[in-house]
């Protein structure tokens, strides 16, 4: 019979270095798990009028739903604090929430940030290729804040992810299925932007 170690020593070394990696992998984890977390819940959603207790109601009512929301206010309203609500009260609450300032994306780097590039897509790419933001929201709420001020060369490829639920990151052909809650915010009229 053979064993793969020489003595009892390399098999405790090695042990050791497994137990060591674990540790660390799951403190990656939990450090990549509060950064995809939304900073806010229902509990945040402080007063007890009838009017904060309706839209609490609401903000449940909608989490338990797949479908699109969108969040409407002028800034400093809490429309962050509401998808933050949104994304733990619902059945995703487990799932990463991604949270995307559209207006503060750069235009130029809207598209490598938001769906991700391939190995060697343009120079100075990563050489391993970069995951999107949106990829990031599989599996739970991607929020896209200030939706309203997307740039419009990015508005087409950005509604056919939404509507397709698949992204090709920036130089690939590989399809790549997303699945997410959307919920958008903005503080511009979009009736009258239209």
């Amino acid at each position: 019979s053979q064993t793969l170690f020489g003595s009892r020593g390399e098999f405790d070394s090695v042990t050791k270095r497994m137990e060591y990696l674990d540790k660390k992998v799951t403190a990656y984890a939990r450090r990549i798990k509060s950064a995809l977390s939304p900073s806010y819940s229902l509990q945040s959603i402080l007063g007890e009028s009838r009017s904060i207790a309706q839209f609490r109601d609401l903000l449940v009512r909608y989490a338990r739903t797949e479908l699109p929301v969108l969040i409407m206010g002028a800034t400093g309203t809490g429309k962050e604090l509401a998808a933050g609500a949104l994304h733990c009260e619902s059945p995703r609450r487990e799932g990463p929430f991604v949270s995307i300032n559209c207006a503060a994306v750069p235009k130029e780097l809207f598209e490598s940030e938001l769906f991700g590039y391939a190995p060697g897509a343009f120079s100075g790419a990563h050489k391993d290729g970069k995951v999107g933001q949106i990829e990031l929201a599989d599996k739970g709420t991607l929020f896209l804040d200030e939706i309203g001020d997307t740039p419009p060369a990015a508005q087409a490829k950005l509604l056919r992810v939404l509507e397709e639920r698949t992204l090709y990151r920036v130089g690939s052909t590989q399809p790549r299925a997303v699945d997410f809650h959307l919920v958008a915010a903005t503080n511009r009229d979009l009736k009258a932007m239209i």
